[in-house]
């Protein structure tokens, strides 16, 4: 067992205890800083930019904005500093570190007094945000640099509190979360399944973070929709179907929400839905590491445009990484074969 796992369970250990709650960063930060993680995830981030330091922090569509305000922004680009700060922490690189937190505090702030970010869809852009940051920090906290990054991670926490508790006012909830879910009769959040696990990881990493009840209680009511949500087949629906890449990117935050926050009651509640969830997947996987897309509602041949307007393609990386997590949660290092033979077609498909 390597030194920096050992510190990250004895770090983990000196953390507050969350009543009723039970987590483990520690086990996260292992994922995240394993050997099949910086081969294949980590690895377009082992470095940050040469100019990082007189960047300004803008990524994606957001650096487009900042050229030309007529051109639109969605925070949700900023959610790229934890991909940064992973990577920093997987290869010991503490420059990737500290950009993947000035992405990061750009996107703070562009946040208004209240905790929304005035931009359209600008609920569910801000939950990858929250998210991102809030995962960021757990890890951090728990890793040999936490006291190395106490200024800058405390610079982002109170506005990370304040955009999480905008989430949850009543107001804000009853537009995203109407009280409706009588499928197919289903509009705002309530039509994509990955939603529910996206801002429950979110809402209940920050609510551990800050032992904050009421994010806390929203995010296992936000599991318990997805998990009623979820089809007998495994299917988790997006737009009255399924689809390949948003069911990994929506197991991706449940297995987020499921190691790190979900109190062990809340787990043995998860664990035939993420069962299920997986075996759909992992049905979908070719033997090439190719992925069947056939009848997918958003991502594929039938996709929809994205916020650049050009069309979702499908998403091999989220697919080889939940699957990868997955392996690590129920102990099945075939499934890390899988996962494998996943990243290795993207690789190849995009020509490396």
């Amino acid at each position: 067992m390597n030194k920096r796992y050992l510190f990250a369970v004895f770090s983990f250990l000196l953390l507050p205890i969350h009543t009723g709650w039970s987590g483990d960063v520690s086990g996260n930060l292992a994922f995240e800083t394993s050997a099949l993680m910086k081969e294949f995830a980590h690895v377009e981030r082992k470095k940050p930019p040469v100019d990082w330091q007189s960047r300004s922090g803008a990524s994606g569509m957001n650096l487009l904005w900042e050229a030309d305000h007529s051109k639109p922004w969605y925070i949700e680009y900023q959610k790229e500093g934890r991909n940064f700060i992973t990577a920093g922490l997987a290869y010991d690189n503490k420059e990737s570190v500290h950009w993947g937190l000035k992405i990061l505090a750009w996107g703070f702030s562009r946040m208004a007094p209240d905790g929304q970010f005035k931009h359209p869809d600008c609920y569910h852009s801000a939950s990858f945000l929250v998210e991102a940051a809030a995962h960021s920090i757990l890890l951090l906290e728990s890793s040999p640099w936490r006291d190395e990054f106490a200024d800058e991670t405390a610079a982002i926490k109170p506005m990370l509190h304040a955009a999480a508790r905008w989430m949850i006012r009543p107001d804000i909830d009853v537009l995203n979360w109407p009280d409706d879910n009588n499928y197919p009769r289903i509009f705002g959040e309530r039509r994509y399944a990955h939603r529910r696990f996206l801002d429950a990881a979110a809402l209940g990493e920050v609510g551990m973070i800050f032992q904050d009840k009421e994010l806390l209680e929203k995010a296992v009511w936000l599991v318990r929709n997805g998990i009623a949500f979820q089809q007998s087949d495994g299917v988790n629906p997006e737009k009255y179907g399924h689809d390949t890449s948003y069911q990994a990117l929506g197991l991706t935050y449940a297995c987020r929400y499921y190691q790190i926050v979900a109190s062990d009651a809340t787990r043995i509640e998860m664990q035939p839905m993420l069962d299920k969830g997986f075996g759909w997947l992992l049905n979908r996987i070719q033997p090439d590491g190719s992925v069947n897309a056939t009848g997918n509602t958003r991502t594929g041949p039938a996709a929809e445009p994205g916020r650049d307007g050009k069309p979702k393609g499908l998403d091999y990386q989220t697919t080889a990484v939940c699957i990868a997590w997955h392996s690590q949660l129920v102990g099945r290092p075939d499934l890390e074969k899988t996962a494998r033979r996943v990243f290795e077609f993207d690789l190849k498909s995009k020509g490396n």
